[in-house]
């Protein structure tokens, strides 16, 4: 999927436009019961994209903002001592013929990502299934047209029983345990 400006995209049965945020783009009202998310989008994501922090896509009906999310560069720093989990599941994921790749890669701490700033859905649709058809739609956007290169796609998810097990399910795993009495986990998704 490319990201361009005021496409049809199927979600959740349902087509809707998606559109690239920006300065002049008029925002549908969003209704979220987290402040922070419903205030980012109406307040603070134009200003964010005027200083290049964050690109903001917005998902909308002819009377609602469905969903948004929003990106920002990122890297997945790994500290080789405690972090060997993970460079044993990326292993896995690299052909045996690529194994010179393989030592380069992991001769490095540091990995190209993705990270998703914040997402939200109305809050008259949410656990329906559009947050997980978001991510798929955004794996899939970095798997098949991925401009920058991208391994990873990481989040700093809210730490509250509901919003981790939605990154869970979707299939991202912890960064550390360091954080788990913080206000947010960081948590990670491999793309190879």
């Amino acid at each position: 999927m490319a990201f361009s400006s005021d496409l049809l995209i199927k979600i959740n049965s349902g087509e809707f436009v998606f559109k690239k945020l920006t300065w002049d783009g008029i925002i549908k009202p969003f209704k979220c019961n987290h402040l922070d998310l419903a205030d980012f989008l109406i307040n603070d994501a134009k200003i964010y994209l005027k200083y290049l922090r964050y690109t903001t896509f917005i998902i909308e009906s002819s009377e609602i903002t469905v969903a948004y999310y929003s990106l920002a560069n990122d890297v997945l720093k790994l500290d080789p001592k405690v972090d060997t989990d993970l460079d044993d599941k990326i292993k896995l994921r690299i052909e045996e013929k690529d194994h010179s790749f393989q030592e380069y890669m992991f001769s490095q701490n540091v990995f190209p990502a993705v990270k998703i700033g914040r997402l939200a859905v109305h809050d008259d649709l949410r656990n329906n299934g559009y947050g997980t058809d978001i991510i798929r739609l955004l794996v899939a956007s970095f798997k098949n047209n991925n401009k920058t290169g991208c391994q990873f796609i990481t989040v700093d998810a809210i730490n509250s029983n509901e919003t981790l097990k939605f990154y869970e399910k979707n299939g991202f795993e912890y960064v550390t345990v360091y954080d788990v009495n913080q206000e947010s986990r960081q948590m990670y998704k491999i793309l190879i």
